[in-house]
């Protein structure tokens, strides 16, 4: 059995678990290099090599919301080294089409095996960089707001269950990008995708195709309200037009404090 846990760098010192992601473990051909780590550039394998991949899978999984996984090794496998894939899907967002999954070899390692009762274990947790995570995440279109509520009066007590609203300033019509209910701790955290700021006043008729690559990020300004919708503090949207809000990057932290 391989078991372990699966993380990725999402901003700075920032992480997130990899949840509902599928883990494959193929045996290795011979002939080739016993390790390689494919940590700083996403490799996403074609229909043709997944399918050439296919007679050495030994066994896959599932990563639960913890992003931990157990993947039961098949019985032909006596010992050599393995691959490690990765199958991770599209968040479904408000985009116009889904993509479909990627697949991609993540690591290819000799395992150490600890005999466990009547099974042989093999440990590996990983912390997926950001260099590599931003490339999956670029692929899909993933645009994230991460940050926390806090009392204006220290700056540190957490403000928690406040729904927090991120809006793009637009010349025409503001977009509404999307909103979070803050945690225990004050925290949220809002995903969306490129369209939801590409809006027009047409839309869906008629909105901005741009490609993504050329895509600047919005212009966000944020609204708080209680659950049940009582306003608690909302920026002028002129905020959105500043040099720290204008063309936000694709993970942006922000504190607010109320």
């Amino acid at each position: 059995m391989v078991k372990g846990n699966l993380r990725a760098c999402l901003y700075l010192d920032v992480y997130e678990t990899l949840e509902h992601a599928e883990v494959k473990i193929y045996k290795v051909d011979s002939g080739l290099e016993v390790t390689q780590d494919y940590k700083n550039e996403l490799h996403i394998l074609s229909a043709d090599a997944i399918l050439n991949k296919s007679k050495n899978l030994l066994g896959s999984g599932f990563t639960d919301s913890e992003g931990n996984y157990a993947v039961d090794v098949c019985d032909s496998y006596n010992e050599g080294a393995i691959e490690i894939d990765l199958v991770v899907k599209d968040k479904q967002g408000r985009k116009k089409k889904k993509q479909d999954p990627i697949h991609f070899t993540v690591k290819r390692l000799m395992p150490v095996w600890r005999s466990n009762d009547e099974l042989k274990e093999f440990s590996w947790n990983y912390s997926f960089g950001f260099q590599l995570w931003s490339q999956v995440r670029h692929h899909f279109d993933i645009w994230t707001i991460i940050g926390s509520v806090k009392s204006i009066e220290d700056r540190k007590t957490p403000i928690e269950e406040v729904l927090i609203s991120a809006m793009d300033v637009d010349w025409i019509k503001d977009d509404f990008l999307g909103s979070a209910v803050t945690d225990s701790n004050g925290k949220f955290r809002i995903d969306y995708n490129s369209i939801d700021y590409k809006q027009t006043y047409l839309s869906p008729l008629i909105s901005i195709e741009t490609p993504i690559s050329s895509m600047p990020g919005p212009g966000v300004y944020f609204k708080i309200t209680t659950s049940d919708g009582i306003l608690l503090y909302e920026e002028n949207r002129a905020v959105g037009r500043t040099e720290e809000r204008k063309n936000i990057p694709r993970c942006f932290n922000i504190d607010l404090y109320i």
